[in-house]
């Protein structure tokens, strides 16, 4: 038992000083990279790009990869029917209220002169949280042909008019 303890205490004598050597490697300062990468997303080639809402309250794109390009009341009509699946299984959800029961019909969007998209959904407009309004803004202003200087949305539902969304992803 002694020759057991007295042979561990030699290989800890041993590998001490080594360890604190750290093997021949020489403390180096902070070295700056520069500032993070920024992604720009801009409108798509196609319709198809829906933006959900992540759980701690960001807005996200969602695009169709699955499917083949849609038009853009299809697009909206998917945004109102909520995360699918694979946006689910991804956390992502949505502050608009479901679709379900009311009728699409008046479902549709218009470029407009004036530099504002015009975007007509079958829900009340006039009670959503300010990020269900940025939600319908940047899917609809994702829509807008390429050829568009549109920044402004004006969402129409049955109950209000509200002129001026904008898609600050941002905030």
């Amino acid at each position: 038992m002694r020759r057991v303890r007295k042979a561990a205490a030699v290989g800890a004598a041993l590998l001490g000083p080594l360890l604190l050597a750290g093997c021949g490697i020489k403390p180096t300062g902070v070295i700056e990279s520069g500032a993070p990468a920024t992604v720009v997303i801009g409108p798509p080639d196609r319709a198809g790009v829906v933006y959900f809402v992540t759980p701690d309250g960001k807005l996200v794109p969602s695009p169709q990869v699955d499917s083949p390009p849609s038009s853009p009341t299809g697009t909206l009509l998917r945004l109102l029917s909520g995360p699918g699946p694979q946006e689910r299984a991804a956390g992502l959800g949505t502050q608009l209220p479901a679709l379900e029961g009311r009728d699409a019909g008046s479902l549709g969007m218009t470029v407009l002169t004036g530099g504002y998209v015009e975007a007509r959904v079958p829900i009340e407009i006039g009670n959503l949280s300010q990020l269900a309004r940025r939600q319908l803004a940047c899917t609809v202003l994702s829509l807008a042909p390429s050829e568009s200087t549109a920044e402004d949305v004006m969402l129409r539902g049955p109950d209000a008019a509200l002129l001026g969304e904008r898609c600050d992803i941002a905030r």
